[in-house]
């Protein structure tokens, strides 16, 4: 037979029940963590490595979060962030390209980070930098890396050749004619037709022949005639048999690589390129110039993103290693390592970048740089370009006509 319980008896009960479970429990809740699951693209080799190294020196240094790295190849980044969005098996953060930014903000796969950053971190960007994040007013992302773009070229070549650096595209063709004549082994300019950034290779041209992306009006300047002139120049380039062979399939690795093996007397490229060179080809003399010119001064100014997921549910956790990956000594790692120019204040006045001659270049012509713009539907203007410049580099179509159809396309897009 029970006794009956008084409620006094109950309450110690309970709170002796309570005081037990919490003892039990308490390891388990000071055991727990949020995971933070972070996928980086590779520019080099030393890309996931770098940042494994990152991530394990914050996990050692508290207890509350565990980082886990991914990383993958460029080409693959995009297409597979948008499966893992659709199939909601996507990381909590998210290395990407500024211009697919703006899409996966606007379809809400991002989620704004204004309220998640620290007081006072977002001073710590230079502004130019960190306002390419934003659309509609929010910040969406955190630029993990910016380039400017140059003309590289093999001192060795130049000299055999009997040429000086070429400053106008008019000297430059003249000049890409003498060095392919040293060997048939030998190509004086290389032009990319294939792969990541081929409309970027080609808004070198665009830009310093006067034209833009857009005009005033914000409709394409794809089919203006500074943009028949910029194509038109590649076309001579391919005509005059300067460039190296099959265009249409040189991505700019490919490129990047002739450059390297000592195959090739000009490229236009980034300051990652340096990183590449020191590895691979430490006694190739090389420099690099401003973009040559026809009527203006330009370069090709790039910023990558880093955004935390809409669907992560631990985004101020995401957010503390985002800032540890951003102090200053992990971002002058990181510069050191892939060759890209600062992106934090702080930085901008570090010897590593403006006393060596090949980064100072890419740091001078920062007032130059141009963008490409932060439309949702870039993505499909751009495809839209690089077929244009297929038929228009291979002979197959007036490069007038192609690239009216590619401006009828992005105007379609922009009226959606």
């Amino acid at each position: 037979m029970h006794k009956k319980m008084s409620s006094r008896s109950r309450a110690a009960a309970i709170v002796i029940a309570s005081t037990a479970a919490f003892a039990i429990t308490a390891p388990q809740i000071a055991l727990a963590k949020d995971t933070v699951r972070v996928r980086f693209a590779e520019y080099s080799t030393k890309t996931g490595p770098f940042f494994k190294d990152l991530a394990a020196q914050f996990n050692a240094s508290q207890d509350d979060i565990e980082v886990v790295v991914e990383h993958l190849p460029w080409p693959e980044m995009q297409q597979q962030l948008i499966t893992d969005i659709s199939a909601g098996t996507a990381p909590d953060i998210s290395h990407m390209a500024t211009r697919w930014m703006a899409g996966f903000a606007v379809d809400g796969a991002l989620a704004p980070i204004d309220d998640l950053m620290s007081d006072g971190f977002a001073e710590t960007f230079v502004p130019t930098f960190l306002d390419l994040q934003k659309v509609d007013g929010q910040t969406w992302g955190l630029p993990i890396a910016a380039s400017a773009r140059g003309m590289f070229y093999n001192k060795d070549l130049l000299a055999q050749a009997g040429v000086e650096v070429p400053t106008t595209w008019e000297e430059t063709l003249a000049a890409a004619e003498k060095i392919s004549a040293l060997s048939d082994e030998i190509y004086g300019i290389g032009v990319q037709g294939s792969g990541l950034d081929t409309e970027g290779y080609w808004f070198y041209s665009l830009w310093t022949h006067g034209g833009d992306i857009m005009d005033d009006d914000g409709r394409s300047g794809f089919a203006s005639d500074a943009a028949v002139a910029a194509t038109q120049n590649y076309i001579d380039l391919i005509k005059a048999g300067v460039t190296q062979p099959g265009v249409l399939s040189s991505n700019r690795e490919d490129l990047q690589n002739l450059f390297t093996a000592g195959k090739l007397g000009i490229v236009l490229s980034g300051p990652w390129l340096n990183a590449q060179l020191a590895d691979e080809a430490p006694d190739l003399d090389y420099g690099i110039a401003e973009i040559p010119i026809t009527t203006d001064r330009a370069t090709y100014g790039v910023t990558d993103t880093i955004s935390i997921l809409a669907d992560s549910d631990v985004k101020e956790s995401a957010m503390e290693v985002l800032e540890f990956f951003f102090n200053d000594e992990n971002r002058l790692a990181f510069g050191k390592n892939e060759g890209f120019v600062p992106v934090l204040n702080s930085m901008s006045n570090e010897p590593y970048f403006t006393e060596d001659p090949n980064m100072a270049v890419f740091l001078d012509m920062s007032p130059v740089a141009k963008f490409a713009p932060l439309v949702p539907q870039w993505e499909e203007m751009a495809e839209s370009l690089k077929s244009a410049l297929a038929k228009s580099y291979s002979g197959e179509e007036d490069p007038a006509v192609a690239l009216t159809a590619a401006a009828e396309k992005m105007n379609a897009l922009l009226d959606e």
